[in-house]
């Protein structure tokens, strides 16, 4: 029985041996499955941030595309803005010199209407003046007028009362 023992021991062993073999092909293989797997896993994760980083660049070029175009918005409505202040400027300056222009016709016309207002005041002065000279020409000459038929009609009344005074009884 000692063979066969170890006939039954060597048996057991070389059956753990094909065991423990079966087992490190098959943790082997699990292995290789798992590095397959991890490899395919880092393949895709690889892929992935390829393709996270092409759409990184993407946006990035939109994003610079939107900021350039913003800018260039920005830029044309600020050459606007500008032309359109200038033409107000103009406006303004150019109503200025019209309201300018239409003060001084007014002070012109208000200094012309001053001169002929002068004028005829003085033309009123001067006619009133001759007036009053003539007027007090003919009172003077209507005063003695009356001086002299006063005189006249005194003479007169002298005249008249000699004749009555000799004619009655002188």
């Amino acid at each position: 029985m000692p063979d066969q023992i170890k006939t039954d021991e060597l048996q057991e062993l070389r059956e753990t041996v094909r065991r423990l073999q079966r087992e490190n092909q098959e943790t082997i293989a699990d292995r290789q499955e798992l590095i397959a797997a991890n490899h395919a896993e880092v393949r895709h994760l690889k892929q992935t941030i390829e393709a996270m980083r092409d759409k990184m660049e993407e946006l990035r070029a939109d994003k610079q595309i939107e900021v350039q175009q913003a800018i260039s918005e920005s830029s044309n409505e600020i050459d606007h803005l500008k032309n359109t202040i200038g033409a107000m400027r103009e406006q303004m300056e150019e109503m200025g010199f019209e309201k300018q222009r239409a003060v001084q016709e007014g002070l012109a016309a208000a200094n012309d209407q001053i001169t002929q207002l002068v004028a005829i005041i003085t033309a009123v002065r001067e006619e009133m003046e001759n007036q009053r000279i003539q007027y007090s020409e003919e009172i003077q000459q209507i005063k003695r007028t009356a001086r002299d038929e006063q005189n006249q009609l005194q003479q007169t009344i002298v005249a008249l009362r000699k004749q009555l005074e000799g004619d009655n009884g002188g």
